[in-house]
């Protein structure tokens, strides 16, 4: 009888794919800290594979898929094994290791305690899905794209507007690689060279940006019935200024009185951490505008 096989193997294409579309996984890097801070996934933990059995508790034990990383896969495979042994799992071993990899990287030090994939949807618009009507969708200041893929990959019809013109082109450039088609634009709200449709849209998403005169026009360029997503980074409730910008930061409660005529699906006020690993407050609202 063949010996059972400890774990499987994942291509760079499949692994991307997964990751773009919000599946949740756990990125070990086993290289070294140097190879590391060269280049590295975004969000990935690292744990070199010669510290790694004396480090076992330091990789999440979930239930949640554990990719592994190496340069060329063997380290990987070496990795895998090991962790098979402490009863980790299910195991991926990227196959060709880092080499392989599609997808953008990262250079310098990430956080080690909060793994937030930085080509992953947002977590507060995964969980909140099926709180959306089907139909045209909007993603303002989209960044590199990372939620306007993911509502076309789940059957929106979806533009993205980014003032960043290098960020439109790689949010193009993931979306025809991950066969999600979006109308990327460049364009800019503060500047008007981007004005928001009136009542054009089923769904309007915001992620870490604001901008307060924004606000009308989100709320109008929604039909009535269709939902908005906003979540970006705030103050704490003591009012401590936590950006070099105040003005870029939500007040304690204030997305709820910016929809406070809206019917309010989902809010939340936390500690969150930005992708640099700082930690930061954050508020989140989704929002239906009465028919």
């Amino acid at each position: 009888m063949p010996p059972q096989k400890r774990f499987e193997t994942i291509d760079g294409a499949e692994l991307y794919r997964r990751l773009a579309l919000g599946k949740p996984l756990v990125l070990l890097d086993v290289r070294t800290g140097t190879e590391y801070e060269e280049r590295h996934i975004p969000g990935s933990l690292l744990v070199p594979l010669q510290d790694l059995e004396a480090h076992i508790i330091d990789v999440p034990d979930s239930g949640v898929p554990v990719a592994v990383i190496s340069e060329s896969g063997l380290r990987g495979a070496s990795a895998c094994s090991l962790l098979a042994q402490y009863g980790r799992g299910p195991l991926l071993n990227l196959d060709g290791g880092l080499k392989e990899w599609p997808g953008p990287t990262s250079e310098g030090p990430d956080s080690q305690r909060h793994h937030e994939h930085g080509l992953a949807p947002s977590s507060f618009l995964v969980k909140n899905f099926g709180l959306l009507p089907k139909g045209l969708a909007l993603d303002l200041a989209m960044g590199e794209g990372r939620n306007a893929i993911y509502l076309a990959t789940r059957g929106f019809d979806v533009d993205g507007v980014e003032a960043d013109a290098q960020a439109v082109a790689q949010a193009r450039i993931a979306a025809r690689r991950l066969g999600a088609p979006i109308r990327a634009l460049v364009g800019n709200v503060e500047d008007g060279t981007y004005i928001v449709p009136i009542e054009s849209y089923e769904v309007i998403v915001v992620f870490n940006y604001l901008h307060r005169p924004v606000f009308k026009d989100v709320k109008e360029g929604v039909v009535p019935g269709g939902v908005v997503v906003y979540q970006t980074f705030a103050m704490d409730h003591a009012g401590t200024e936590q950006s070099r910008n105040p003005e870029r930061l939500l007040r304690p409660g204030e997305l709820r009185e910016v929809f406070a005529d809206w019917d309010v699906l989902q809010y939340r006020e936390l500690a969150g951490r930005s992708r640099e690993g700082e930690a930061r407050p954050i508020a989140g609202i989704v929002a239906r505008k009465p028919r």
